[in-house]
């Protein structure tokens, strides 16, 4: 009963929320998904698996229709086609019975329930950016706490032994030299969705930092939730957030665009940061990424022979849900046939077969190249995501959970969408019964929000 409550409570956040403008409805489905783990860990009631789901449904409710003002399609492009093409795939599946009806629902959920993340952020503004920057600067201060205490006191006074913090107990080799150190989830479902989260967060905080205009008690807030974020990778103990943050940091490090003070405070910060992970060897499992034998051995499991084997043994897949989405511990018993890979794109290949495979792959290639063209306008925070989305895209194949994390996944879509965006004049027209609708408050009448790059 209390799940239904809060799913209730989720929902109707999300709507009326987001009838205020586009940020705070964002804003409110990521404070939502910050907490699910943690909530969902506490109240093994199955409806607690969907109240992220209610809050995401509020959010579409209320924000997707204005997404299609008059002349938007024109703006919108080929995004509103990509996103369209890749829901319908998966639809279309369901006319294939391969699996229970619950588990393939579940599935297509799974594949598509978050693709409309894009629409959105076609729609968000540097500004915007920079506001919502705010928003997540203040959860990842929050959830930072949480994560202290728990390094401190252990995992077991936040997350109880069930069947949904299997995974959390089972990650259990923070240090690289053996077992028996929990990696930290914080209030996430895993570890991995902690620092996944935390370094999708990072191009919108440094650019609000250094490029945001607004400056006196934000930049205080930033620099905190900087230093958190960072740290929290660390602790968190997954190395492929830390591989894309020490990208981002070379890019941070060469960028010509940040003046003096704020280059002598980021060189500052990252000293104090670099003093406090070695100190702990807890924070060191990245360095386990020198043992070329191990990184070579953990590739080869996840991208191997049997990945071409699986193309030809299910061209169609092995039905929604059956190819290693987050199916609930209730449905569990009801998978067929279950195949399991270590490999975001292994999952596709198994759920929407070989078409749904080809479908993700080209709409990566088109992201990638649209805003590799358009790169040398772009922002440092646009140039720092640039470098999370291709990473995190490359990453995918040694490891799930890509695109189904939560709220990694929201961040990682919405930032892609505004990725391949630019400033144009000529949306502001077509934007205006949304500011009129939303009082106005998401952006002034004379800034420009985006067209489609």
């Amino acid at each position: 009963m209390l799940s239904l409550i809060l799913c209730s409570v989720a929902f109707l956040a999300g709507l009326l929320v987001s009838r205020r403008s586009l940020v705070a409805g964002i804003g409110t489905v990521l404070t939502v998904g910050y907490a699910y783990g943690i909530v969902r860990a506490n109240l093994t009631q199955p409806a607690s698996h969907f109240i992220f789901d209610a809050a995401v449904l509020g959010l579409y409710c209320t924000q997707l229709p204005r997404s299609f003002v008059p002349g938007s399609r024109q703006l919108l492009g080929p995004l509103s086609v990509w996103v369209a093409v890749l829901i319908a795939w998966p639809v279309l599946l369901l006319a294939i019975p391969r699996q229970d009806a619950l588990v393939q629902l579940v599935g297509l959920r799974g594949n598509v329930f978050l693709v409309p993340f894009l629409l959105l952020g076609a729609r968000l503004t540097d500004e915007r950016a920079h506001r919502l920057a705010l928003w997540c600067a203040v959860l990842n201060i929050v959830v930072f706490l949480v994560a202290a205490a728990e390094y401190q006191l252990g995992i077991q006074p936040f997350f109880p032994k069930n069947a949904v913090t299997a995974i959390i107990y089972a990650s259990n080799d923070a240090t690289g030299l053996g077992y028996g150190v929990h990696r930290i989830p914080a209030t996430f479902s895993s570890a991995h969705a902690y620092g996944g989260t935390m370094v999708a967060t990072l191009p919108l905080l440094i650019g609000a930092w250094v490029e945001g205009r607004r400056r006196g008690w934000r930049n205080p807030i930033l620099i905190s939730a900087i230093i958190a974020s960072i740290i929290g990778i660390f602790m968190c103990a997954a190395r492929s957030p830390a591989i894309i943050l020490f990208v981002m940091l070379g890019i941070v490090a060469f960028s010509l665009r940040m003046r003096l003070f704020v280059r002598f405070v980021w060189v500052v910060m990252l000293l104090g940061v670099g003093w406090f992970v070695a100190g702990d060897v807890r924070l060191q499992r990245f360095a386990t990424l020198g043992d070329v034998g191990a990184v070579e051995e953990r590739v080869v499991g996840s991208v191997n022979t049997s990945f071409f084997d699986l193309m030809g043994m299910y061209p169609l897949g092995n039905g929604l849900g059956g190819g290693g989405t987050s199916i609930p511990y209730f449905l569990q018993s009801r998978i067929d046939n279950q195949v399991l890979m270590e490999s975001e794109y292994a999952r596709i290949l198994l759920e929407q077969g070989v078409p749904g495979l080809m479908l993700w792959a080209a709409f990566i290639v088109w992201t990638l190249s649209r805003a590799i063209v358009d790169l040398r306008r772009g922002t440092l925070g646009r140039r720092l995501f640039l470098c999370f989305s291709a990473l995190s895209f490359v990453t995918g194949f040694i490891g799930v959970g890509l695109l189904t994390s939560i709220p990694q996944t929201s961040l990682l879509l919405l930032g892609t969408g505004w990725l391949v965006t630019r400033p144009q004049r000529e949306w502001q027209e077509h934007a205006a019964p949304d500011r009129i609708r939303a009082g106005a408050r998401d952006a002034p009448s004379d800034e420009p929000t985006v067209g489609l790059a």
